[in-house]
């Protein structure tokens, strides 16, 4: 293959073949860094079909090791595209493995606003996220879950085409973001797949058409690459749960899984499970009532429980405290028609949850706790919201930008819509 051919082929809009695909891929390393981005523009500007697609997604899982799960099965993997307050995996993966489906779940780590789970259950103390394969294994076999790290050995052809796509104006293009994500499910292993696709100002994809055609992207992979998969297009309008931060994000877990209902959290983790097991048993009845059970029972608790005792933690040990709390008050009467996601995830990113590069060290105890939610009546010097900061300077950066984002109106808005689409 001749890399000028391999480029010209895609900048004039033709079908590239799955060997030149691959060889592209195989011999990555050998390529300049000018010929890649030239490669990538061709791709944003022209697109990939989804035959492409899938050979740039097989030929990346194939550049580093594919884990195979045959002991475990059935196994099930998810992936969230990441919002603000995500805390959905943390709620699934309990649930999904207390209805007996095993759950080997590898996730990844906060990057811009949104957050990460591992960040989230490194703010337990003691928890150990490293996990090797066959530890992962072991700890499936006993108790059904593990979430743990990705491993730097699973696609790492796309870790080298990503660090140039974001310095290139490549993050953006649908084919290279399915192809992204999809490498790194295919490299996980796992026979069932169901994805979140965020939308909305708190997501990377911003509007709900654009996400749909991301979903459409990475089932069409999925199903090319003999998976059984779906996605569910989901709302990242505004922040999910009342708690934006890691160590809050874990109280609020744990809450939820100790009986408290938190509307947005319950419905759309029940919604996830409820088509995950509908991928794997389709025959099965009465699969919402048991779900919701399984919650109430004590079930869903005691499996999270489970996982934090076999991976080292310890929820008997205070989870990090912030060193300053402001509460912060409503300047004015009224209901809350919005709490926008992007600007509380840039406020909780600035308090120090998040971070630029994979390299930065976060603070697990900082974040925001909301008093007052979407749709809630407001009277003018009632508690809005907690700021959770290092310090009162920390907390006074943010405020102006917090109130900013929360829009008042004389009227009650209606309930937000969650669930968007499915797609299979």
């Amino acid at each position: 293959m001749q890399i000028k051919n391999f480029i010209q082929t895609k900048q004039d809009s033709q079908k590239l073949s799955d060997e030149d695909i691959n060889y592209f891929i195989k011999n990555l390393d050998d390529f300049s860094q000018d010929e890649i981005t030239q490669w990538l523009k061709a791709v944003k500007a022209n697109g990939l079909d989804d035959d492409e697609t899938s050979a740039l997604t097989l030929a990346m899982a194939k550049s580093g090791n594919i884990l195979d799960w045959k002991e475990l099965e059935p196994t099930v993997d998810k992936h969230s595209t990441g919002g603000i307050g995500d805390k959905i995996t943390l709620l699934f993966v309990p649930l999904i493995a207390a209805y007996g489906i095993n759950i080997p779940k590898l996730s990844g780590r906060s990057l811009g606003i949104t957050g990460g789970t591992i960040d989230k259950l490194e703010s337990i103390p003691g928890f150990k996220t490293n996990l090797s394969i066959s530890e992962i294994k072991e700890q499936v076999k006993k108790i059904g879950l593990a979430v743990c790290s990705t491993s730097s050995d699973l696609a790492p052809a796309d870790k080298k085409l990503y660090s140039i796509r974001d310095v290139t104006d490549t993050i953006d293009s649908i084919p290279l973001i399915a192809s992204s994500i999809m490498s790194k499910k295919i490299a996980v292993g796992s026979k069932n797949i169901i994805l979140d696709v965020k939308a909305g100002s708190g997501a990377f994809m911003k509007t709900i058409k654009d996400a749909k055609l991301l979903a459409n992207k990475m089932v069409n992979i999925g199903k090319n690459l003999n998976k059984n998969i779906k996605a569910v297009v989901t709302d990242m309008n505004e922040p999910l749960g009342h708690k934006i931060g890691n160590a809050l994000e874990i109280k609020e877990v744990i809450e939820v899984l100790s009986g408290k209902e938190i509307d947005d959290l319950t419905e759309i983790v029940i919604y996830l499970a409820k088509e995950t097991i509908n991928l794997i048993n389709p025959d099965e009845k009465s699969k919402e009532e048991k779900l919701k059970h399984l919650f109430l029972n004590g079930s869903v608790l005691k499996k999270f429980e489970e996982m934090v005792k076999a991976q080292g933690g310890n929820l008997n040990i205070d989870l990090p405290k912030a060193r300053y709390i402001e509460v912060l008050k409503s300047k004015s009467d009224g209901y809350i028609q919005k709490l926008d996601a992007q600007t509380v995830g840039e406020a909780v990113f600035n308090l120090g949850a998040g971070r630029k590069s994979v390299s930065d060290s976060i603070d697990h105890s900082v974040g925001i706790v909301l008093l007052k939610n979407h749709g809630n009546k407001v009277i003018k010097d009632e508690p809005l919201l907690e700021i959770h900061a290092k310090s009162k300077e920390d907390a006074d950066k943010v405020k102006e930008k917090l109130l900013s984002g929360i829009i008042f109106g004389q009227n009650p808005s209606p309930k937000l819509k969650l669930i968007h689409e499915i797609i299979k």
